[in-house]
C-alpha cells in the first residue's frame, strides 16, 4: 500500500512540473480558478508562485522517495 502512495505522489510530482515546465514556457501560469498570471504583468507574483511550486514538486518527489524507501524495505529487508 505504501508503494502504491508513493507512486501517486510521484506521478502528482511529474503532472505538477510538468505544468510548471509549460508555464515557464509560455510565460503564463494558469489558474483554473481565477485570473492567469502573466509574466509580463506580474514579473513578482509569477516568479514567487514558480518558487512556491517548484518547492512544493520538491517535497513531494522527496516524500515519495522517502515512502519507495520504507515500502522497499519492509518487502526486501532482512528479517530479524
Amino acid at each position: 500500500m505504501t508503494l502504491a502512495i508513493a507512486g501517486l505522489i510521484g506521478w502528482g510530482c511529474v503532472i505538477g512540473a510538468r505544468e510548471v515546465l509549460h508555464g515557464l514556457d509560455v510565460g503564463m501560469l494558469n489558474n483554473r480558478k481565477g485570473p492567469d498570471v502573466y509574466l509580463i504583468q506580474r514579473p513578482m507574483i509569477f516568479w514567487s508562485l514558480i518558487v512556491f511550486y517548484m518547492t512544493a514538486i520538491v517535497v513531494g518527489a522527496g516524500m515519495a522517495v522517502l515512502l519507495a524507501a520504507i515500502a522497499l524495505r519492509g518487502l526486501f529487508g532482512r528479517r530479524g
